[in-house]
């Protein structure tokens, strides 16, 4: 999918996961059974690379489902992979998890185009 503005309000983009990035979570070990989380879980760090200001950002993903608990962190890339704490403010408003996607809603305070990391969490239950 092109980027677009959406009803003049954000503009919006749409990636695929990449696979061989995906770490799974919660695999119980020998002798412990988890007591509150069950389900599976995957975490991802995605690089939506340089952006300023509105975005809805679509990720598609196999794994994720309308039933999916996706918990999301966004901030600025750093050099090297991590992030930073920079000047610029990173505000994440919405997450919407669907059947193979997880959109998010993000605004990055800043005049130019920097970078966006975001790490998604997906449980499902």
């Amino acid at each position: 999918m092109p980027e677009t503005l959406v009803q003049g309000i954000a503009a919006e983009a749409t990636q695929d996961a990449n696979e061989q990035e995906v770490r799974q979570i919660f695999k119980a070990r020998e002798g412990v059974e988890p007591q509150e989380l069950f389900g599976t879980g995957l975490t991802y760090r995605h690089n939506w690379g340089n952006r300023n200001g509105q975005w809805i950002l679509h990720l598609n993903w196999n794994f994720v489902t309308n039933n999916s608990r996706v918990f999301v962190s966004i901030g600025e890339g750093a050099t090297g992979g991590g992030k930073l704490i920079g000047a610029a403010r990173y505000t994440l408003h919405n997450v919407a998890p669907s059947n193979g996607r997880v959109s998010i809603w993000v605004n990055i305070e800043w005049n130019s185009p920097i970078p966006l990391l975001v790490d998604y969490l997906v449980v499902n239950p």
